[in-house]
């Protein structure tokens, strides 16, 4: 384990994805490299895999990224299948391929970028957002630290989520 905060000017995406009782949902952030929130989110994505909410998740981060100009990030996320398959480490899942193409379409957008796995333990705040998103219909977006709910704000707060695996 190496702590990996973002780069010097860069910014960091985490992202995750849950599947309970025959929902999934996804939840993501995305901070600068001083920490400070740029936009968070959870979704209910009915009907998907875990794993398929995972790689929704990283896709949607990506495009939400390039679509605000950010080109340079760290993306962690707890799901090493996930990175594995976008890293070309393994094989496709065919229930998420269509998803990993897109994914791959989108990075090719960055200037640069790291992936990395990060453990669970690392990944708190989004997956409580991702949690949340088992309690709300559709897709919802904070761009303020001071909107999101109480339980995420404290997480992120408190966050000391640097600890991941550099692969």
């Amino acid at each position: 384990m190496v702590l990996t905060p973002p780069t010097t000017h860069g910014f960091k995406l985490n992202f995750d994805g849950v599947a309970r009782g025959g929902l999934a949902t996804s939840g993501g952030i995305i901070r600068t490299h001083m920490r400070a929130l740029v936009a968070a989110y959870a979704g209910n994505l009915n009907g998907h895999s875990s794993n398929q909410a995972e790689a929704m998740a990283l896709a949607w981060w990506i495009h939400f990224s390039l679509t605000r100009g950010i080109r340079s990030m760290d993306i962690e996320g707890n799901s090493k299948l996930i990175t594995d398959v976008v890293k070309g480490w393994n094989r496709l899942n065919l229930t998420i391929e269509g998803t990993i193409r897109d994914t791959l379409r989108l990075i090719s957008g960055l200037n640069s970028f790291r992936l990395m796995h990060v453990f669970k333990e690392g990944n708190r705040v989004v997956d409580a957002l991702a949690a949340l998103g088992l309690n709300i219909s559709g897709l919802r977006c904070w761009r303020s630290q001071n909107s999101l709910p109480d339980h995420i704000n404290y997480l992120l707060y408190g966050d000391k989520s640097e600890i991941s695996i550099n692969d």
